[in-house]
């Protein structure tokens, strides 16, 4: 359902505040987990005390969510007790006031499995590549660009989603922007996937240090840990990959890239929710390529908490112009899956973006919904992205993040968000998330073009 997908916006606001809190380890087999919302003003450690339980903290940046710890049981201890407590007050006439009165809500923490990444599904029949001939106007035109902005980046110009020579116009559009000076400056991505590494050649100048945390392991740095910990280092890449003579450049070079690794463990809807939280005044777009199964007949949703979570960044995030989410719609379509039945992708709070190759054509594994908002260049017709840290075929799971141009008006933005490719491999060695050898087949792509600070990029 959601393929890779990555999101570049503009005209985002950077404003003061703190990284987000970091969860505290949390040990399933030896206690159980609640997340309590009380009323305004309540005392978390009195009600810890009265139902005997151990006051973890806030819950992230959610205000009046608390966490709470205990003994494993078998029941619910706080629902159990807030039930009884208005049971008698019912039966009872009883008028005094309790502590567990300030209880909004409850919910006993779980863990459950991560969310599927968006792992592009296999081409249905071979197709050749396309042998058409480069534009020469565009080629010169291609130079040109190089050379203004100093590319010197060994696969640029094989990066057609950036600028086009052969089918001229089905690209992102970008290259004029980035001569206008608007490169991504001031603007933070968080990668919410299975971890980045921060030590590549072409992301480490780019990457947001205090915007990054570890989700599964408990740790500061998002780096990959295991075999498969791959996919969110090549989202970064399609955002954030550094002008230098690596590879090739992102959509928004110039940009700051977190990490936020919540994908590689079993995790609680509670973590998942501080995580789409984190340093939500300075993570300003989150890109996340993942979601329910693309099978055709899985349907699921983010849970309360994360919904809330959701919601308290689409309203206060950014300085209060609002976190922004980015979903891929979903590489189902050959099973006739739908990006509707994903609770993330047909979200209010949520843009999802759709595939096109590079034809301007329809890839057989788009999902196509109501939700969809924008669609953007990826595999298909013969051919592939070719990304930043290695040729990569995008082809499954919008990996695109959209671009966004600020025009003369403020705040005023168009999304050019790209898709993913399929596989591929060169450049391997600069944005390999782990050991030696392991193999590259899905890069994804988040990128966001403009100031963060609000201010307007000068007009065309």
């Amino acid at each position: 359902m959601k393929t890779t997908t990555l999101l570049g916006v503009v005209g985002l606001a950077a404003v003061a505040a703190g990284a987000g809190s970091k969860p505290a380890p949390r040990d399933f087999d030896a206690n159980d987990y609640y997340v309590l919302h009380l009323d305004e003003g309540a005392s978390p450690s009195q009600v810890a005390l009265r139902l005997g339980l151990v006051h973890e903290g806030e819950l992230g940046e959610l205000r009046d969510h608390h966490i709470f710890s205990g003994g494993c049981a078998e029941h619910d201890v706080v629902k159990r007790e807030v039930k009884e407590r208005r049971r008698r007050k019912r039966s009872l006439g009883l008028d005094d006031r309790d502590v567990l009165d300030t209880v909004r809500f409850s919910q006993k923490q779980k863990l459950r499995k991560p969310w599927e990444k968006r792992i592009p599904p296999a081409p249905l029949e071979p197709r050749p590549r396309d042998t058409n001939e480069p534009v020469a106007w565009a080629v010169k035109k291609q130079n040109e660009v190089a050379t203004q902005l100093q590319i010197h980046d060994p696969i640029f110009h094989e990066q057609w989603h950036l600028f086009n020579p052969v089918q001229v116009g089905h690209d992102v559009n970008v290259t004029d922007v980035w001569l206008q000076g608007i490169t991504g400056q001031n603007t933070t991505v968080a990668i919410v996937d299975d971890g980045l590494d921060m030590n590549s050649d072409d992301l480490k100048a780019n990457y947001y240090a205090a915007g990054s945390y570890d989700f599964n392991d408990k740790v500061d740095d998002p780096k990959p840990v295991l075999s498969d910990d791959r996919h969110g280092t090549r989202c970064a890449g399609e955002v954030s990959a550094v002008r230098n003579n690596v590879c090739g450049v992102g959509v928004a070079y110039d940009s700051k890239i977190a990490g936020l690794r919540i994908l590689s463990k079993p995790i609680s809807d509670a973590d998942e929710a501080i995580a789409m939280n984190y340093d939500f005044q300075h993570n300003q777009i989150y890109s996340c390529s993942w979601g329910p199964p693309d099978d055709g007949k899985s349907m699921d949703a983010p849970g309360i908490i994360i919904r809330r979570a959701m919601l308290n960044a689409v309203q206060n995030g950014r300085g209060g112009l609002g976190s922004i989410y980015v979903f891929a719609s979903g590489n189902g379509a050959a099973y006739d899956d739908n990006c509707n039945f994903d609770g993330y992708t047909n979200s209010i709070y949520s843009i999802t973006v759709g595939a096109i190759d590079r034809k301007g054509l329809h890839p057989y594994y788009s999902e196509l919904c109501s939700a969809s908002l924008v669609v953007t260049y990826s595999s298909g017709s013969g051919d592939a992205i070719v990304s930043a840290p290695q040729s990569t075929l995008l082809r499954t799971a919008a990996n695109v993040p959209g671009q966004a141009h600020y025009r003369r008006r403020r705040q005023q933005l168009l999304y050019w968000p790209r898709r993913d490719v399929g596989r591929g491999a060169s450049c391997r060695g600069h944005l390999r998330p782990g050991a030696a050898g392991q193999s590259w087949s899905h890069l994804a792509r988040h990128a966001v073009l403009g100031h963060a600070d609000g201010r307007p990029h000068p007009p065309r």
